[in-house]
Order: C-alpha cells, then sequence, then structure tokens
C-alpha cells in the first residue's frame, strides 16, 4: 500500500475530527462494528449494523459528517438488512486515502474493491447528495452489482444545483480554511439546515470538514440523457420540501422522464439531508420500496 494521503491540514484537525466522531457514534442506537476495508485507494472504514446473514445495503454519506450521519437510520434499517455505512475515500472522514481519486471512475474501481472486501454480490444502495450522485454512478457503471437504489436528494446528478449553494459552499470550505473563519462555515450551514435541528457531534463533524477545505475529489456533475436511460434497475428517489439547492420538481421531471420506472416522492419538513431531518418518513419509504426483495436476499 503506498504511503497515506492525509485529508487533513494537520494532525491537530485529526484528532479534533476523530473526537467528534467518537462523539457521534455514541449516537449510532443499535449495536455496531467497525472495520477496514483494503482498495486500491486506500483503506475505507465501514460501520455495519444488522444480521450478519441479512441482506446487504450500502449507505453512502453526503459531503461533511462521514457516515454517523446514518444514525437516525441505523436502527430501522439494520432490523431487516446488513446495513455497511460507508465513508467514502477521499472525503473528509476516518477512510485512508492511498491513491488519489482523479475521475468518476476512480470511484468505480473503488466500489468493486469495497464490495469484493465485503463479500458481496449484489446489493441495495442508499446514497444521500454525493452519495446519491454516487448511487447513480453505481447503478450506470455496475449494475450487476446493484438490485436496488434509493437516492436521497442527489448533488447534481439530473439537474445543475443552484448559484446560491456555490456561492455559499465555495467561500465555507475554501476561503474559510484559510482565514480559519468558523463564522462562515456556520453561515453556509444555517442557509443549508434552515434552522432544522442537529446533534451536537454532527454539526461538530460538518464544522470541522469544512474549516479542513473542500474533499480530496471533483464535484458532483449532471449525467446525459443517454447515460441515464441506460439505468434500468429499480431506483426511488427522495427530495425534502425545503431543499435549497435545486427546485424538487425539476429534479423528479428529468429523473422521472429518463429512468423508467423511477419511483419519486416529497419528504415533507425536510432539506437536503431528509433521511436525517425527517428520518422516519425516509426509513419507510426505503423500506416500503425494498420490501418485496427482502426475503428473497436472506440467507438461509
Amino acid at each position: 500500500m503506498p504511503d497515506k494521503i492525509s485529508v487533513f491540514k494537520s494532525p491537530e484537525i485529526e484528532a479534533e475530527y476523530n473526537a467528534a466522531y467518537e462523539a457521534a457514534l455514541k449516537l449510532w442506537p443499535v449495536p455496531y462494528d467497525e472495520f477496514y476495508i483494503p482498495t486500491r485507494f486506500g483503506d475505507t472504514h465501514v460501520i455495519a449494523s444488522g444480521p450478519k446473514d441479512a441482506a446487504p445495503m450500502m449507505l453512502f454519506q453526503p459531503t461533511g459528517a462521514g457516515a454517523t450521519i446514518w444514525c437516525r437510520n441505523a436502527g430501522p434499517l439494520s432490523q431487516h438488512y446488513r446495513i455497511y455505512a460507508i465513508d467514502t475515500i477521499s472525503e473528509v472522514n476516518r477512510s485512508v486515502l492511498a491513491r488519489p481519486i482523479k475521475e468518476n471512475h476512480d470511484f468505480m474501481d473503488w466500489a468493486v474493491d469495497l464490495f469484493g472486501g465485503l463479500q458481496i454480490e449484489r446489493t441495495d444502495v442508499v446514497g444521500n447528495s454525493f452519495g446519491g450522485f454516487l448511487t447513480v454512478n453505481l447503478a450506470l457503471c455496475l449494475p450487476e452489482w446493484v438490485d436496488k437504489a434509493v437516492l436521497v436528494s442527489p448533488a447534481a446528478t439530473f439537474v445543475q444545483m443552484w448559484p446560491s449553494f456555490f456561492n455559499l459552499f465555495i467561500p465555507a470550505h475554501v476561503i474559510a480554511p484559510i482565514i480559519g473563519s468558523e463564522k462562515m462555515v456556520l453561515k453556509a450551514y444555517d442557509w443549508m439546515w434552515q434552522g432544522y435541528p442537529i446533534d451536537a457531534p454532527i454539526m461538530q463533524l460538518r464544522k470541522i470538514t469544512a474549516l479542513n477545505g473542500l474533499p480530496r475529489h471533483g464535484p458532483p456533475t449532471v449525467f446525459r440523457d443517454e447515460e441515464l436511460r441506460k439505468i434500468k434497475i429499480p431506483m426511488l428517489l427522495l427530495i425534502g420540501d425545503h431543499e435549497v439547492v435545486y427546485r424538487p420538481d425539476d429534479v423528479i421531471r428529468r429523473a422521472a422522464h429518463l429512468i423508467p420506472g423511477l419511483k419519486a416522492e416529497i419528504v415533507p419538513n425536510a432539506n437536503h439531508n431528509a433521511q436525517y431531518t425527517a428520518p422516519d418518513f425516509v426509513n419507510e419509504k426505503i423500506l416500503g420500496f425494498l420490501a418485496n426483495d427482502i426475503e428473497g436476499r436472506i440467507k438461509p
């Protein structure tokens, strides 16, 4: 394995992040295992819960709090699945980057190594924000690995995100780390979260992540019509009614037009991280969407 490429600006920030991560793990409502899966891009940190003989479910994080953002979903989902909450490689989290992610195809190579290391042949996949973008990439490039997919407010993917998002996101992740402006970071998150309550450890992780700078990969992009038409797996799209990065109706219109059989719903009283701000609704929709496939994939 090549030498570690640190995603942190300093050992002190890394230590602060790890302390906040430990505090966030205390929010995890069910027993869990933590381990690392070696990949060609580095060792990927995983939080796993649920029966080891149950059908697998992969959870891909948004940029920010790492895999701990799924703390409000882990309980209900792990009753039926062996869930694997992934710290996406090259993001600020507990995964250890050893080789740069230079393009989206690199993420697919990483996913192949990750699934192989977990001994997963097929799985359902759930992703929020950048994790939703990755999930669509998986459905497009590695359909043989994915049974069903759930997208929670995928970043870009179907439509361009509004300039207002970048006008706050870029200063919070580029300028704020240079000048050490916590105020600039909090302004961006106040706009994103719109007053929804957030657990202190999760907020601390997001704040440290922003002040540390941008993740070590490129931004999500909008897929072309011909790419989206190739997706054949069942897909559920969930977007909060208080979304601030694009108009939910625009996303749903294009996604439903191009992906056969896609189901879409607006999540009431939820923001960009709907699985966190409206967990009961989102958990019910995820399990309902996947329900007719659960029993057939539980190992005897």
